[in-house]
């Protein structure tokens, strides 16, 4: 890695780390998305049919998310919109973002897939003008990492284009548990000014003189990998927020706000201080929308946890096992394997038995038990 050949001073470090300030990085996070590609994956907080029973129990009449108007704000190569796609044949499926790259690969992606209700736009969501009202919006890593004007923009959209009984899933770094958070982050920054090193070698150094607090957040990040954290922690703009500065933001665009976006808990800035939370994910609706009581149909696809006798994968999941992306299970949660379970993986295209299949296995992955994972695979959801 780069910088490993200039051995790091200890006396150095230590000088210099209780001077940092503000990080002076020019480079803007638009520099940073155009340039790299963040990890594909699904997010299962934005999940719409977990997030309708959410609503539903809020009270909220809202729509058949099967037959809804979806739309992604931040779909960078679409992964996330593409298995919601794939789920509902009959939902009308929109990505928007800024990167050329990221639009370009979800739409041949979705070709490959043979997608035919996901349509992507490649554009800023101050650009963007859809006909039109969506019943569910979704806008996962996009609030904290963006400048004020666009918080603001992409608040307001959501309160324009949000139809009577729609829901939004917006999801923020909370303020409360990064404010131990950032001071790592900008001694790590003044590390690798010093060394001329990437993050994941500068964390480690700064894991040798950290205090026990640090070296927690040291190891979250160090876990995430330095993918993600080019995006995240150390990325250009990393705004965080409270929850109660959002909803009053989301309320100033006429939204109101019906609790996080899974469980649908109520929490408050007291709870998060006292937690030191760091990430929220919460629900909304219009602020003229009728809430009332009523008993919420489960909108979550059913999971068939018995193997076939000729395991297949649909189109969607079987084109990730090919581009060894991750395959969102039955709940849009990303699995992840090894390139030799993905070669596996790639060839359940219903044509092969079980036998047929365990002798596959047997040939580019050796070392994997063949049953076991399959009726693991099938217990995700991931088998038609």
């Amino acid at each position: 890695m780069k910088g490993l050949e200039r051995p790091f001073s200890m006396q150095r470090v230590c000088k210099a780390l209780p001077h940092i300030g503000h990080s002076c990085m020019s480079r803007t996070f638009a520099d940073l998305y155009l340039a790299e590609a963040y990890p594909a994956m699904s997010h299962p907080s934005a999940d719409p049919a977990v997030n309708a029973e959410v609503a539903q129990a809020a009270g909220l009449a809202c729509a058949e998310m099967a037959d809804a108007r979806i739309l992604e704000i931040g779909c960078g190569t679409g992964h996330h919109i593409l298995s919601l796609a794939n789920r509902w044949p009959g939902a009308e499926c929109v990505g928007v973002d800024i990167s050329a790259k990221g639009i370009s690969r979800a739409r041949r992606l979705a070709s490959e897939a043979g997608l035919k209700n996901v349509k992507f736009c490649e554009c800023s969501i101050l650009e963007y003008e859809p006909e039109g009202e969506f019943e569910c919006i979704i806008a996962h890593g996009v609030f904290s990492w963006v400048p004020d004007e666009v918080k603001i923009g992409l608040v307001d959209f959501i309160g324009k284009k949000l139809a009577p009984n729609g829901i939004a899933v917006m999801s923020f770094n909370v303020a409360a548990g990064w404010k131990t958070r950032m001071p790592v982050v900008e001694k790590v920054k003044a590390i690798q000014e010093l060394g001329d090193t990437d993050e994941m070698t500068a964390l480690s150094v700064m894991k040798d003189v950290a205090d026990e607090t640090e070296a927690v957040i040291i190891d979250d990040m160090l876990a995430k990998g330095a993918e993600v954290l080019a995006f995240d922690d150390f990325a250009p703009v990393m705004d965080a927020w409270s929850l109660g500065a959002v909803v009053k933001l989301a309320e100033a665009s006429g939204l109101k706000w019906l609790g996080d976006s899974v469980s649908g808990e109520r929490g408050d800035d007291a709870g998060d201080n006292a937690a030191k939370r760091t990430f929220r994910s919460e629900l909304f609706c219009r602020a003229d929308a009728v809430l009332s009581a009523m008993p919420g149909a489960s909108g979550r696809p059913k999971v068939a946890a018995t193997v076939p006798d000729f395991p297949k994968l649909d189109s969607w999941r079987l084109v990730c096992a090919r581009e060894c992306l991750p395959l969102p299970d039955a709940e849009l949660k990303p699995c992840m394997f090894t390139f030799p379970q993905f070669k596996v993986l790639a060839a359940m295209d219903g044509k092969l038995s079980v036998v047929a299949l365990a002798d596959h296995a047997k040939q580019v992955a050796p070392d994997l038990d063949f049953i076991s994972w399959l009726r693991h695979v099938a217990e995700r959801g991931l088998l038609t």
